[in-house]
């Protein structure tokens, strides 16, 4: 039986404080669902209402609630009809498998965050490492843009300056997207290593600058006067051509 209690502690996880305190975070939508349910994350309870278990039985393990409390317990504007509540996962050793690794140094939009981890997987890079103070991997907007990456693609929490330069000094690649550099179409050798995104309003900081051996720009064309690009549009471009 869903009580009153259970429909305000979902509700409360769409709060930093309450997933922090609790270790959960939710997952919302049909598609999310699906992909979470074929992952190796742990479900807690799954919850739905009658109207979207009759259009789609195959969710049937699923808690029945009603309108109203899929409301309440919903972060969204319309609620999808399903959700699920999961355990964050703990972190373990950073262990890269790819060639290349996405490296994150203070990215704060969750909507960014979420689309870079997803075109990540979308270029066959299965890790992330992020410095400490990028977005909560967990935050509600962060889980939805990732569109079931998250669960894919393995992601750090680091002290990136310092990681980054252990790397550097073990004769890895540390590639950083800068206003000047080295132009990204025009590089001829790409040596496996990390991939550096700065911050949306800041690029990337001083402290991880001295990190990188392979400064790389993304030309501007056709006289663009436009500052910078979105840091979720800069890394796709970079990963696309990186991993070409």
């Amino acid at each position: 039986m869903i009580t009153k209690n259970l429909v305000k502690q979902v509700a409360s996880l769409r709060q930093q404080k309450f997933r922090k305190e609790l270790g959960l975070f939710v997952v919302e939508g049909r598609k999310m669902v699906e992909e979470l349910l074929r992952s190796g994350f742990e479900t807690v309870g799954l919850y739905a209402t009658q109207t979207f278990l009759a259009d789609y039985p195959v969710f049937a393990e699923a808690e029945s609630v009603n309108e109203v409390q899929m409301e309440q317990m919903s972060g969204q504007d319309t609620p999808p009809g399903i959700l699920a509540v999961v355990r964050i996962p703990q972190q373990g050793e950073i262990e890269p498998r790819s060639k290349f690794v996405l490296a994150l140094d203070g990215i704060a939009n969750p909507g960014n965050m979420g689309t870079l981890i997803r075109t990540a997987e979308w270029f066959g890079i299965r890790d992330v490492v992020c410095s400490m103070d990028c977005v909560e991997l967990w935050n509600p907007k962060t889980v939805q843009a990732t569109m079931g990456s998250l669960f894919r693609v393995k992601v750090w929490k680091t002290d990136l300056p310092a990681f980054l330069q252990k790397a550097k000094s073990e004769g890895k690649a540390v590639y950083g997207a800068l206003l000047e550099g080295e132009n990204l179409f025009q590089m001829k050798e790409k040596p496996e290593g990390f991939i550096v995104i700065g911050s949306e309003s800041h690029g990337i900081r001083k402290e991880v600058l001295p990190c990188l051996t392979h400064p790389i720009t993304i030309p501007r064309m056709g006289g663009s006067t436009t500052e910078s690009l979105n840091a979720a549009v800069a890394g796709a471009i970079i990963l696309a051509e990186m991993t070409r």
